[in-house]
């Protein structure tokens, strides 16, 4: 019997600290101590994010920070681009499609970037687009997306056009540079390159895209001008997962400590470490590979239940893809935490599995 390890693309295995952060006694949300709690905690986004611009932290999941920011860009409908990729650059669109913006999209098959050139025909054709949807890290397929480049172009192009990045698996693990690059909003999740527990959204906004939020958004919960007003005051505007913040606050913390240029640099040397093994053993690699957040690999077709294998007889726990290549497909996630020698142990049943079936 082998204890289970998690290698899915999210959520991920936490480290211990974080755990331990989360089974402190509870602590009142009204009370000083959170204030303070919830002050640090935003300092070190702002740190992480690569902004001056306050963060909000939501209870909820990234999904529920994206149906936020539409509804506050979008309470009138309007319209909007979207660069489609992959599923969730496909599921933004859809939000947005559901609350009434007419969406252009700019599509790019699975596996592959953005299309630099249809974007700035499309920046230029649907001058009335009041916003830019970018995923930096496509968990679907493995695609990691210009982002400052994409950013560059769009100030060029629609200057006013507000720029919108999903970050929720490249936050933590790519750089990310919100105020250099001239990004308007990110939306990130506790989970993933964070290194927390899941169930908190993160959404950092510059000046300029809170003055384009509405002032009378039919949504209550998801007000963002509520979570940055009781922000500046220390507190949120409805019951906080205090025990997810702490843990927010423990994995930052880690963050911190060992340096976000050598957090970056360890994940890009695992992920290309384990692209390497698989090759070697005989797997395919799908698309052009470019995000360290996951690994995109073909089922062999001697090997259709490959997850299964490897979590019943070694352990690991892997994801299939999603939706068509759901069977055709499997991913790898890098995000979280785990010893080296775990990467090696998984490249090595990896290895086992293919020969074996190959014997």
């Amino acid at each position: 019997m082998h204890s289970k390890r998690l290698f899915t693309p999210g959520p991920v295995s936490v480290h211990p600290v974080v755990l331990r952060a989360a089974a402190e006694p509870p602590l009142d949300h009204h009370h000083r101590a959170f204030a303070h709690l919830l002050g640090r905690v935003e300092e070190r986004l702002q740190r992480l994010f690569r902004t001056q611009s306050p963060v909000a932290i939501l209870t909820c999941s990234a999904t529920g920070a994206h149906e936020a920011v539409a509804r506050m860009l979008h309470a009138d409908g309007g319209e909007a681009i979207v660069c489609t990729l992959g599923r969730f650059s496909h599921r933004w669109a859809t939000l947005l499609e559901r609350g009434g913006v007419t969406v252009h999209r700019v599509e790019s098959p699975w596996g592959e970037n953005i299309a630099l050139d249809q974007l700035a025909m499309a920046l230029g054709a649907y001058p009335r687009a009041r916003s830019l949807w970018i995923v930096h890290s496509e968990t679907s397929t493995g695609v990691l997306t210009p982002l400052a480049d994409i950013a560059q172009l769009a100030r060029q192009i629609a200057p006013d056009i507000i720029l919108c990045v999903d970050a929720v698996s490249s936050l933590g693990i790519h750089p990310l540079w919100m105020d250099e690059w001239g990004v308007d909003i990110v939306i990130a999740s506790s989970q993933k390159g964070v290194g927390g527990l899941p169930g908190l959204a993160l959404v950092a906004a510059n000046d300029r895209a809170r003055r384009m939020m509405s002032n009378s958004p039919a949504t209550l919960y998801f007000d963002l001008h509520a979570a940055f007003d009781a922000l500046r005051r220390g507190t949120t505007p409805f019951t906080p997962a205090v025990t997810l913040i702490r843990a927010l606050d423990a994995a930052l913390e880690l963050i911190e400590q060992e340096g976000l240029e050598r957090r970056w640099e360890r994940y890009r040397r695992d992920a290309q470490y384990l692209r390497r093994r698989l090759c070697r053993a005989g797997y395919r690699l799908f698309g052009e590979g470019s995000s360290y957040a996951v690994t995109v690999g073909y089922l062999p077709t001697e090997l259709p239940n490959l997850v299964e294998i490897l979590d019943d007889r070694y352990g690991f726990i892997i994801a299939r893809g999603q939706e068509q290549y759901a069977n055709v497909l499997f991913r790898i996630g890098h995000c979280g935490w785990y010893r080296r020698s775990d990467l090696r142990q998984l490249a090595d049943a990896l290895e086992e599995v293919i020969r074996g079936n190959m014997a």
